[in-house]
């Protein structure tokens, strides 16, 4: 059985792109909270939900990026 090998350079990239993410998913979390006009604790008690929208934009990402490749690699 072949081994898949994860180098450091993607994985960081990965992280990266995660991170991106996430800092979008708490930026919409401060524009709800803005926009609702509602009390300024939300933004860190509402933190496992802002990490579960994070993971749904980097899969909803990981899709686009994979179709992406997809595309990139059947013109050639």
């Amino acid at each position: 059985m072949k081994d898949i090998i994860i180098t450091h350079r993607k994985l960081k990239r990965e992280l990266f792109i995660w991170l991106v993410c996430l800092v979008a998913a708490i930026g919409l979390n401060v524009y709800s909270i803005i926009y609702y006009d509602t009390s300024w604790s939300e933004l860190y008690t509402h933190l496992g939900y802002v990490v579960a929208i994070s993971i749904v934009i980097y899969l909803i990402l990981w899709i686009f990026r994979g179709l992406f490749l997809l595309v990139r690699n059947l013109k050639k």
